[in-house]
């Protein structure tokens, strides 16, 4: 079987390079589908509903600083340029997602060069990636994901040329870990890639240049805004990153398992097999430069599989594993591969159509009553009702307000997202009454003491945080809640309490 597959793989490697030697068409036809692609993407980003966290990130670029508390700012301060172009509307939010999408493509491709391929390969991986519900909706979703997946595939490129004897791969390297970890912290998953790539001598022989160390400085002086933030803010983003990834309960395969299977469920099973296939024959052949990949594809797979040993993870923090997966699965064929790649775009597209689908028409689910009660997150009609009403809910709050008010919101994605929803005209503020962990950043935008005297109306969903607000407030008055209602049915309730006089804000209006 190894024979066999060796022998397709080096067929199709002969195939591909006669091709980009006789003439341009797989060129044309890779850049003409990262084109299409790119379009499809701008085209649904401008369509789709804003989230709360994607309004987090607006209001986050309406504050610019140099990180914020959970987030580095690489994902975050081009939506501040992207603002003054096109306003507050919903490419503005999503233009660095869409940029760090359509970069990929260029990295992917340059990887599978250096792994023999060429531009016919390239459009085989991009075109895997899209078959992949992770991947086709993060690639118009603003997070910090999709930023750090693409510093991982140039990390990944940029070790493999260290492993091929290309001393400018150090320079890449640091580069895309120095932006990486500007874009989200994990990157530094990819660290071990280097260690693999000096098993080859020539790589090790750079060790005695000065190239590797200048690189690396580079990379250490391009993360210098997450440090600034830190040495003015109390090291608040390292130690919540550092307690964020230490908490948890005792060791349970209970996590673990939800994680594989959301895993295998936004990259299909069918594409997962594939991947775990095309890596064993990927594997035949011992040179270093394979190991740096075959590492980058299941690093992030093992780092996280080991952490929810004691923790619930992100189902999406797999995502650059499966991206590199793609790119092995373009370069290898095997007895199965077409009929495992077929199934799995009937199955990615299908569910990525019908999550958009849920996202621009909910109410159409929400006639029956339904629930998901597994994890990694419980879902039932009350979720999708999060997603009807907020321009009804937007329009109430403003008439409900009265002169010199500041509106208050125990959620932090509704207070961000109902202030873009209104194009900041709504002045609104976090009340971090619940002890939450995320999303805390406005909490650092103000001075303490600056609600001192004033009154808020407070917005909440949860009925048990207004017995909180006696402490903050001289005077608390409970106003009819704001309800949407669907079929003559309330679907959405949200509560509204009238704060008079604050008399502290420390800790839950301001850090």
């Amino acid at each position: 079987m190894k024979d066999e597959g060796a022998g397709v793989y080096n067929t199709l490697m002969s195939e591909d390079a006669e091709m980009n030697r006789s003439f341009q068409g797989p060129r044309a036809w890779f850049w003409g589908s990262v084109a299409g692609w790119t379009l499809l993407h701008i085209l649904l980003a401008a369509q789709l509903p804003v989230s709360g966290d994607e309004a987090y990130y607006w209001d986050c670029a309406r504050h610019f600083d140099w990180a914020y508390f959970d987030q580095p700012g690489l994902m975050i301060w081009p939506i501040a340029f992207f603002r003054l172009i096109l306003g507050d509307i919903s490419l503005a939010v999503r233009a660095p997602a869409l940029m760090a999408s359509f970069i990929i493509a260029p990295m992917m491709l340059g990887l599978i060069r250096r792994l023999g391929g060429g531009y016919s390969r390239a459009t085989v991986a991009y075109s895997l990636l899209h078959l992949m519900p992770l991947f086709f909706l993060g690639s118009l979703y603003e997070s910090t994901d999709i930023g750090m997946a693409a510093a991982y595939i140039g990390a990944t490129w940029a070790a493999v040329a260290v492993a091929q004897g290309d001393r400018r791969g150090w320079w890449g390297f640091g580069l895309a870990m120095g932006l990486g970890f500007l874009a989200k912290f994990p990157i530094v998953m990819a660290l071990p890639l280097i260690l693999v790539a000096l098993g080859r001598k020539e790589a090790r022989d750079d060790l005695v240049t000065a190239t590797p160390w200048l690189a690396a400085l580079m990379s250490l002086a391009l993360t210098a805004p997450v440090w600034i933030w830190a040495v003015s803010n109390n090291w608040d983003n390292i130690f919540f990153q550092g307690m964020r990834r230490m908490e948890g309960s005792g060791l349970t395969l209970k996590y673990l398992g939800e994680f594989l299977g959301a895993g295998l469920g936004l990259a299909t099973p069918f594409l997962a097999i594939a991947i775990v296939l095309a890596l064993w024959h990927f594997a035949s052949k011992g040179q270093v430069d394979r190991w740096v990949v075959i590492t980058a594809s299941m690093i992030p797979f093992l780092v996280f599989a080991l952490i929810s040993l004691r923790s619930r993870i992100g189902a999406h923090w797999g995502g650059p594993g499966m991206l590199i997966g793609a790119v092995i699965l373009s370069l290898v064929a095997f007895k199965g591969r077409r009929w495992l790649i077929g199934s799995g775009a009937v199955f990615g597209l299908a569910i990525s159509l019908a999550i958009i689908g849920i996202v621009l028409v909910p109410e159409f689910l929400m006639d029956a009553e339904w629930s998901y009660a597994g994890r990694p997150k419980r879902f039932n009609t009350g979720e999708l009702s999060r997603l009807v009403g907020n321009e009804e809910i937007g329009a109430e709050l403003q008439r409900r307000l009265e002169p010199g008010e500041i509106l208050l919101f125990t959620s932090y994605t509704d207070a961000h997202l109902f202030a873009f929803l209104s194009e900041g005209q709504l002045k609104t503020r976090l009340a971090s009454l619940a002890d939450g962990k995320h999303g805390l950043a406005s909490l650092y935008w103000y001075e303490s003491g600056d609600l001192i005297g004033k009154d808020a109306l407070v917005v909440t969903p949860k009925g048990r945080l207004v017995r909180l607000l006696p402490i903050y407030c001289t005077e608390v008055e409970e106003l009819a809640p704001v309800e949407i209602f669907r079929n003559d049915e309330v679907i959405r309730r949200l509560l509204l309490v009238r704060c008079r006089g604050v008399i502290r804000d420390q800790g839950a209006f301001a850090r």
